[in-house]
């Protein structure tokens, strides 16, 4: 990159001119990071991932160099990974290779729990020509709604709906064997209606049976360490898969995000009765890491007012989602 200055004279009368400051980049050259975003609130255990844009977009060479200032608390991988492993603050950032004078910071705080705000109070005065009287009341408590929770054949159900997560599992028995017939029509009216729009999505991975499910899970342990693979994957007896009502669609990874599809079913599935069963935002509470590709059977009321409230399954039904 380099500076240089312009003048410009009018011809008829000299003695008027403007000046340029006119600056020239390498256009092969990466001159700014952008990402999407530069905060990260994270429970241990958990990560995110904050995705990145190297501008301008002629560079040729947009290799990443990912730094933690402190590992202790948050590690990050070669792809921007960032991981959640002990309570503090600290930065991670993005260099480019090519010019490591360009970089991007993120700010990274770890708790161990989600932090509650207070209540919220509100102070009035009220004053008359005698007197002068203060009250400070508090926020309404929200109300507590009571949930039917039964044990049926080993599983739970809250209010009718099958659950399992890290609180809740299924035995390794539990007699599913595939996908719910009502989840399969629906997602086949979900393709077919996508596919009109030109979009195609398609079950990449349905039913899995506890065995398949251990299998899977104790090859991302060796992988990356109990701690890594319990943010993206479940124990046996613990994953979605194995009730027949969840169903991972296309590449089952992020490249399925910023995809017409995924922009699609975001905003459709709950018109065919799934819910996005791990949102953005939302690891606090699901105990899982962001997955646009997995979606869940509810049916199309119980999912339609999931979507409405804005809140992941745990929220909506008050459990928590904790390995004991």
């Amino acid at each position: 990159m380099s500076t240089v200055w312009g003048t410009l004279y009018s011809k008829s009368n000299p003695a008027v001119s403007a000046s340029i400051n006119v600056t020239v980049t390498d256009p092969s050259k990466v001159a700014e990071i952008k990402l999407s975003k530069y905060e990260m609130n994270l429970l241990i255990g958990t990560h995110d991932i904050s995705y990145v844009t190297m501008l301008p977009r002629t560079a040729t060479n947009i290799d990443e160099v990912w730094t933690s200032s402190n590992p202790a608390i948050a590690s990050v991988d070669n792809w921007g990974n960032v991981y959640a492993l002990s309570e503090g603050t600290c930065t991670v950032s993005v260099i480019s290779k090519a010019n490591p004078a360009v970089k991007a910071d993120i700010k990274v705080t770890v708790r161990s729990k989600p932090v509650i705000p207070p209540p919220a109070t509100t102070t009035s005065t009220t004053t008359s020509t005698t007197t002068t009287t203060t009250t400070t009341a508090t926020a309404p408590v929200p109300t507590v709604t009571t949930r039917l929770i039964q044990n049926i054949n080993g599983a739970t159900f809250v209010d009718g709906i099958l659950i399992v997560n890290k609180t809740y599992e299924l035995p390794a028995d539990y007699p599913t064997g595939a996908l719910n017939p009502n989840a399969l029509a629906q997602f086949n009216k979900l393709t077919e209606d996508a596919a009109k729009l030109g979009l195609s999505i398609k079950c990449s991975s349905g039913y899995r049976s506890y065995k398949d499910q251990e299998r899977i899970y104790n090859n991302y342990v060796a992988i990356d360490g109990i701690v890594k693979a319990d943010t993206y994957s479940a124990r046996p007896g613990h994953s979605e898969h194995q009730s027949g009502l969840a169903i991972d669609v296309n590449s089952i990874d992020y490249t399925f995000l910023n995809t017409p599809e995924c922009d699609w079913l975001a905003k459709n599935a709950h018109k065919y009765g799934f819910i996005i069963r791990y949102p953005l935002g939302k690891e606090a509470y699901t105990g899982y890491s962001y997955e646009p590709w997995h979606i869940r059977y509810l049916g199309v009321d119980t999912a339609t007012a999931v979507y409405n409230s804005g809140l992941s399954l745990e929220e909506y039904l008050g459990i928590t989602s904790a390995y004991k």
